[in-house]
């Protein structure tokens, strides 16, 4: 299967959910209510906040930063990265569904700027050499099988001084454990997860200068057990029946257990790296 298949396949009824967006909510949708589809990776819209706030601090005395999202799904991070001060945001994803998706939604959200959104494949970005201030990765690598091509992109269209933002997961200490399907792969042909060492390596390889390195295991393993541990109440995205089935399909609640389960007995970590480019 591919991964257009995988995250493409579910969204044939999407104009009737766009149509019941709009008329439940004709002020516009948030961030909260949009999360169950828009913010899929680990750490929810929580995680997707500190991305933002991570990178308003890289790029506080920038008056129009340049950014791109790469992988951008169904555009919960784009959104959120659209709120930054004089921003012009591109999102860039293999998944033309997707991306269709995300800009329908950006009509209701209605970000303080206009978002571009990009179909493309991230190991041959359409985009010129030292064009964008910061390129944040979320949850993007690890459906990439050459992630060295991929990094290799981001240095190019990187300025120099630009900062990399990965939010990844990666191989655990204990990788025999995995169970699929997971969130982001029906089985192991489709998931190319690789261990911090290596993608310090390969970052460093290619000049970046990491910054921060932050292991997030514990806070995802935490935030996923309180997500099972919810009292069953409606909430409003709920009402709207917005759940993650729209993406990932009928099997998205054994992809959610089986998450909990790799990440409980090490099969995977999560990470997050700062990187700049070299001046």
């Amino acid at each position: 299967m591919s991964i257009d298949h995988h995250y493409g396949n579910n969204l044939q009824q999407q104009q009737a959910l766009l149509s019941e967006l709009r008329s439940a909510c004709p002020n516009g949708a948030d961030a909260w209510q949009l999360a169950p589809i828009d913010q899929l990776h680990t750490g929810g819209l929580q995680a997707s906040l500190h991305l933002r706030d991570t990178l308003a601090a890289c790029l506080a005395s920038q008056p129009a930063p340049r950014i791109l999202d790469a992988g951008s799904g169904a555009g919960g991070l784009l959104r959120l990265l659209a709120q930054l001060p004089g921003s012009d945001v591109t999102g860039l994803d293999l998944c033309h569904n997707l991306n269709r998706l995300s800009l329908a939604l950006c009509q209701l959200y209605r970000p303080p700027r206009c978002v571009t959104q990009v179909s493309g494949d991230a190991h041959c970005m359409p985009f010129a050499s030292d064009h964008f201030d910061a390129i944040v990765l979320q949850h993007s690598l690890l459906n990439m099988p050459n992630p060295d091509q991929a990094l290799d992109e981001c240095l190019r269209v990187l300025k120099p001084g630009g900062h990399l933002v990965l939010h990844e997961l990666v191989q655990g200490t204990a990788p025999a454990q995995m169970q699929f399907p997971v969130p982001w792969a029906q089985g192991p042909e489709q998931s190319h997860l690789h261990s911090p060492a290596t993608l310090v390596a390969q970052l460093q390889a290619r000049g970046f200068q990491i910054r921060t390195t932050t292991d997030l295991t514990a806070s995802t393993l935490a935030w996923r057990q309180r997500q099972d541990s919810r009292p069953a109440t409606a909430t409003r995205s709920q009402t709207l029946r917005l759940t993650p089935a729209l993406i990932l399909g009928p099997d998205f609640p054994l992809m959610f257990a089986n998450l909990l389960h790799n990440l409980r007995h090490g099969a995977v970590g999560v990470m997050q790296y700062l990187a700049c480019k070299p001046e």
